[in-house]
């Protein structure tokens, strides 16, 4: 699998944990994966967004904010990657 792949199927997974929470769609399960995937990258930065939208469940406008820091961080690694 390529970077740019890798990158988007990360991103996927992220949109997937902000609408599971967005519709109350099993998001601490969701969750749960996601943090597993997102460990295995590495990405500190990345790995710590997603946590930090995990520990705010409670708090979905809070959870969302971090996912969305977290879509748009990849957003830009993929810019970078395509130019």
């Amino acid at each position: 699998m390529s970077d740019l792949e890798r990158l988007q199927v990360l991103t996927e997974i992220v949109s997937e944990f902000r609408f599971a929470i967005l519709n109350d769609n099993e998001p601490e399960k969701m969750g749960q994966l996601v943090l597993e995937v997102v460990q295995e990258t590495g990405d500190g930065k990345l790995q710590d967004m997603v946590l930090n939208a995990y520990l705010k469940l409670t708090d979905r406008e809070t959870a969302i904010r971090y996912l969305n820091e977290a879509r748009d961080y990849l957003y830009e690694k993929i810019d970078v990657l395509l130019n």
